[in-house]
């Protein structure tokens, strides 16, 4: 019969096993798997960072406002607000089975209830409905604490008091975006004008009556319309600097767009790529500022797809990282169009459970 001692060394312990060797990349990288977190430096050695480190040096909740709040639901579908586990604030009414749309304000909290409107309290008091109606959402909060309201053609402004303010019109295939930074609301009018609102004031800039896709805004002081069939980078005014367009009706860009921190290069993933597919191809591919055409940078089989298909992408400098849900990570150069693949290290990160991979960043994305 074995000992305790003799059992515990014969227990394999995964998260102590030998660390791996790296390739060589251009800034360093933080990987982390159930085993907890690792750094993969520029000369490729890899190191164990303290224990709990990601949870202290992660981007918490990502919440402009609010950040230090926690969001419940019972199950009767009351909303509880709570700082470090103790009740701050809880709705005076039950909301079930509605949805999960919130948004957090200064000193306020506005969340969507699917058969009545929007609801807005300041934390002190009970939630008032203040924008009715079906398929509206709190969309987000201006710095002087107005609401912004988003339906299926327009867009409300709402006071502090609960008192509309102004109603935008937009273009629903070209959709919306909020600068937080600025406090500027981006939309295309049904007339196909570029509008930029802060506040009630709007300011109307170029047409753009060809521009497909749906917008987002994108640093520094752009804005990326992200169609079916083109990607269409422009500057705050609506001058376009780049697009790429693609015929192919079975291809998807399905990775969202990633812009250089300088704003002179747009990454994006195209692939034929659908939940349920055995096999499929994807391409990455570089759109750079002046540009009318993409070039691809790398191309790479997927296996079967799951339920969801997709990729991430992580600029640092000229470097720009890419981590697919097919496991597939690598690094791309795109000074020099040279590439380091990381699928194989990210398989060999000390991890608990039979296939897992380390997931990575870029070292200079979280706190210091």
């Amino acid at each position: 019969m074995l000992t305790a001692a003799a059992l515990a060394a014969a227990t394999p312990q995964p998260c102590r096993a030998a660390l791996p060797r790296g390739p060589l990349v251009p800034a360093p990288l933080v990987l982390w798997t159930s085993c907890g977190s690792f750094q993969l430096a520029p000369d490729g050695r890899v190191s164990r960072l303290p224990r709990h480190w990601l949870a202290k040096h992660g981007s918490g909740t990502g919440r402009r406002y609010g950040a230090h709040l926690d969001i419940r639901r019972t199950r009767s579908g009351r909303f509880l607000l709570l700082l470090k586990s103790r009740l701050v604030w809880r709705s005076s009414g039950l909301y079930p089975g509605d949805g999960g749309a919130v948004a957090f304000g200064p000193h306020a909290f506005a969340f969507a209830s699917y058969r009545h409107g929007v609801y807005l309290t300041d934390l002190h008091g009970a939630e008032r409905l203040v924008a009715r109606g079906r398929g509206l959402y709190p969309y987000s909060f201006t710095s002087s604490r107005d609401l912004i309201v988003t339906g299926t053609h327009t867009i409300a402004l709402i006071s502090p008091s609960g008192a509309i303010l102004r109603r935008f019109h937009y273009r629903p295939r070209n959709g919306y975006g909020f600068d937080e930074q600025t406090n500027t609301l981006y939309y295309v009018t049904p007339a196909g004008r570029l509008a930029a609102a802060q506040g009630t004031h709007v300011e109307l800039e170029r047409s753009l009556p060809q521009i497909d896709g749906m917008l987002s805004v994108a640093r520094p002081k752009l804005l990326v319309f992200a169609g079916a069939h083109s990607i269409t980078a422009a500057r705050r005014d609506g001058t376009v600097i780049a697009t790429a367009h693609w015929r192919s009706p079975h291809l998807n860009s399905d990775a969202g767009v990633a812009v250089s921190v300088d704003g002179s290069a747009f990454a994006f993933r195209l692939s034929d790529a659908h939940p349920g597919a055995r096999s499929s191809t994807a391409t990455i591919y570089l759109l750079r500022a002046g540009a009318t055409r993409a070039q691809p940078i790398y191309r790479h089989r997927l296996g079967p797809s799951g339920c969801a298909v997709g990729a991430g992408f992580g600029w640092h400098g000229s470097s720009l990282l890419y981590s697919s849900s097919d496991e597939t990570l690598a690094v791309f150069d795109t000074r020099t169009d040279t590439t380091t693949n990381l699928t194989v290290l990210a398989s060999r990160i000390p991890h608990r459970s039979p296939g897992e991979r380390a997931l990575a960043d870029w070292r200079s994305d979280f706190r210091r």
